[in-house]
């Protein structure tokens, strides 16, 4: 920052990406009038570039009225410069005070974009009175603050349709404690059914060893990188089809710390782009065509490699020849026991001490950059047998996927000293990549790639959505089931709707990690991220009902995208949509279930014309206060 008082800039030093470019957020200061920003390239500073920028005067609250309130009332803003597109904050809750008692002075804060522009303050009045919610209003009940219970009012003539999820919306991963949920009268317990939690196959333990290594790794002391390994050299490789080139790379996926476990590959370039190189293992047991090689290579320099630097920023370079190597070698296909094929394929990976300087020198590390792919065995003379066709779909879904590694580990670890994004986080972000590319390939009008790169999310999703209770949001190695990879990628998902696709980048170039990271891009608690999303879940386009914007998703309308799938494979997706919450009459249940770190359950409670209204507690299956390490919440909807 040159000038203006108050600014702050997301990060002093970036790179720049695939394309050349370079992203920095800033944010100014409170104070009307001119700001700056000056950028110098590292390794020439007297290449400079400025950008002016005005901030004008922001809102400002004068008073309100009225200045004591309580909940139901409407409250008038009185102040300059207001509009309905800033966010109301009273008493720290968008828009309604939920969680204090007594008469309390509470702030009033007006946002935008995440930045405070004035606060003052008002006197909330406690009530005794039943919530009173309008059809398309929410809350989020900390059960702290109200003795465990909320109470609901008479329904009118139309009767009333409630959305009730208790939930953890803690920032720590794998806990988990038991609830219990009473309506009255007190009715007989109907314990929630989960299914065992099964053993993670082979092949998700090795990806999940895989980051927990890069984040041994990045502790590690190294030599500081020079500028020019930190972003892909504009010069061509010297690398020309036919060329070959001998790697080290891991054959057993449980020891690939250990260097015994590495044998040397010799490979042939198949296909040099100007951002992609890829080779093949001359053992390869059905090679690629020269055709097979061109279509492949293109699809990988041409477009994945784009989509992934354009979200998450760029690669290193540490071998200072501007391409990344596609390795495809049937040594991964080997990682994989031909007697675990039935449950997951390792069909490639990202690995770190390629690109970490602190290896020089190490025989585990080949000092470059490396995605290491399968190749086609269609009889299965290597371990699981895998067509030339399956090869093409899920080749390149791989190279998405660990692309974002790549990216990550270099932003966070090589370029700014920091530690490895927290598993589920990161395992989300590059599901995300996958994403990302199949949207890509929608707005070319390519169905089938679209779709090839859709697939693994839309069903890991609807997984976690048939039994959100059972799984955890926020997880560590040996617990992230393909369930529980589908709920931080459907989380991301809307975390992105909502604050736009620059936010993917800000949350890979940066040090903070998990719900610090995403509190800092958003701006907003990580409580309130977590509690509107996960009623999203059920809300977003649910039909007949208008859902507020904070509990949409726009990407995707997953009620008409999963019935889709439904009808052409009910096999794999058997209900129309996965999430059918358990329906209670008239506010008489008593349900027990488990929190687990970020997730909970869902239950609908109809009220008839009207019937009397009712009171839920919440509580431990004990009848006592839930444990407040998982930081429990009851997000309730008003649903008609």
């Amino acid at each position: 920052m040159t000038s203006g008082t108050g600014a702050a800039l997301s990060d002093a030093v970036t790179i720049s990406d695939g394309n050349g470019r370079a992203e920095v957020a800033v944010t100014l200061g409170g104070t009307a009038g001119s700001y700056a920003v000056e950028a110098a390239l590292v390794v020439k500073s007297s290449v400079a570039v400025s950008f002016a920028m005005t901030a004008v005067a922001p809102p400002q609250m004068s008073g309100l009225n009225p200045g004591s309130f309580t909940g139901g009332d409407t409250v008038t803003i009185q102040g300059t410069d207001l509009a309905d597109t800033l966010l109301v904050e009273i008493g720290g809750t968008l828009a309604r005070v939920l969680s204090a008692s007594g008469t309390t002075n509470v702030t009033v804060a007006l946002k935008y974009a995440a930045a405070t522009l004035d606060e003052t303050s008002g006197t909330y009045l406690a009530q005794s009175d039943p919530l009173r919610l309008e059809a398309g209003e929410y809350a989020s009940f900390d059960p702290a603050t109200l003795d465990n219970c909320a109470v609901f009012p008479d329904a009118d003539a139309s009767g009333a349709l409630y959305l009730l999820a208790p939930q953890s919306v803690t920032p720590v991963a794998d806990l988990q404690t038991g609830y219990r949920l009473v309506g009255d009268p007190l009715t007989p317990v109907s314990p929630a059914t989960e299914r065992p939690r099964a053993a993670l196959p082979a092949h998700l333990r090795f990806h999940d060893w895989l980051r927990q290594y890069e984040s041994e790794t990045a502790q590690l002391p190294r030599p500081p990188l020079e500028p020019q390994f930190l972003a892909p050299a504009a010069a061509a490789s010297g690398i020309d089809v036919g060329d070959r080139g001998s790697f080290r790379v891991c054959n057993d996926a449980a020891s690939c710390a250990d260097p015994d476990s590495y044998e040397t590959v010799r490979a042939v370039a198949r296909y040099v782009g100007q951002h992609v190189v890829i080779y093949e293992d001359e053992n390869a047991p059905a090679k690629l065509s020269d055709q097979e090689a061109q279509a492949l290579g293109s699809l990988f320099d041409d477009e994945l490699y784009a989509v992934a630097t354009n979200a998450f920023g760029s690669e290193p370079d540490v071998d200072q020849n501007g391409v990344v190597f596609a390795l495809m070698t049937p040594v991964v296909n080997r990682l994989t026991d031909s007697a675990e094929c039935h449950d997951g394929v390792i069909t490639g990976f990202f690995w770190s001490p390629d690109v970490n300087p602190a290896f020089a020198g190490d025989s585990r590390s080949n000092q470059t950059e490396i995605i290491y792919s399968l190749v086609a065995d269609p009889d299965g003379t290597v371990s699981c047998e895998l067509s030339k066709s399956s090869l093409n779909r899920v080749a390149p879904v791989t190279f998405s996927h660990e692309m974002q590694h790549m990216i990550g580990y270099t932003q966070r670890v090589l370029v700014r000293g920091g530690d490895t994004e927290i598993l589920w986080l990161n395992e989300g972000l590059s599901h995300l990549s996958e994403e990302l590319a199949a949207l890509h390939f929608e707005t070319m009008g390519d169905q089938q790639r679209f779709s090839e790169f859709a697939i693994g999310n839309l069903l890991d999703g609807y997984l976690y959505l048939q039994e959100p209770g059972s799984n955890f949001v926020l997880w560590t190695t040996n617990t992230g089931t393909l369930a529980e990879r589908g709920a931080p990628w459907l989380f991301l998902r809307w975390f992105v709707d909502q604050f736009g696709d620059a936010a993917i980048r800000r949350l890979v170039e940066t040090t903070l990690r998990g719900a610090e990271n995403l509190e800092a891009v958003s701006g907003e608690p990580f409580s309130r991220l977590l509690s509107e999303w996960f009623l999203a879940n059920y809300v977003s386009d649910l039909p007949g009902f208008t859902a507020p914007s904070r509990l949409r998703y726009s990407t995707w309308t997953f009620r008409t995208t999963f019935d889709a799938l439904h009808q052409s494979d009910p096999t794999r997706f058997p209900d129309p949509y996965p999430l059918n919450p358990t329906q209670f009459t008239g506010g008489a249940f008593n349900v027990t279930g488990t929190l687990r770190s970020g997730s909970g359950d869902f239950y609908l409670i109809e009220q008839l014309a009207s019937q009397r209204g009712f009171t839920v507690s919440f509580e431990n299956p004990a009848g006592g206060p839930v444990s407040g390490t998982v930081t429990p919440r009851l997000e309730v909807v008003r649903i008609r």
